[in-house]
């Protein structure tokens, strides 16, 4: 659900709906639970919102450290017209 987050940016209604899933995945998975955030934390799992966010940063990371990437940002556009 979460494969290539990081190249978009996602509307507050959009990691409502991801959370919605994950919840019911949950739900069926464990049964029914008074606390969802007690869950989430027994097992590790952080909300949508975190979880893009980190994966983001790791992609912008990987940008920065690779030296191809870097040179093709540093280079000057060419002009077409």
């Amino acid at each position: 659900m979460l494969y290539t987050i990081e190249a978009v940016s996602l509307s507050s209604a959009n990691c409502d709906v991801m959370e919605n899933c994950i919840n019911r995945a949950l739900y069926r998975r464990f049964g029914s639970c008074d606390n969802l955030e007690f869950l989430r934390s027994c097992i590790g799992l952080d909300y949508v919102e975190v979880l893009s966010q980190r994966k983001y940063s790791r992609f912008i990371d990987g940008w920065i450290g690779d030296v191809r990437y870097f040179n093709l940002l540093l280079t000057p556009v060419l002009n077409l017209y």
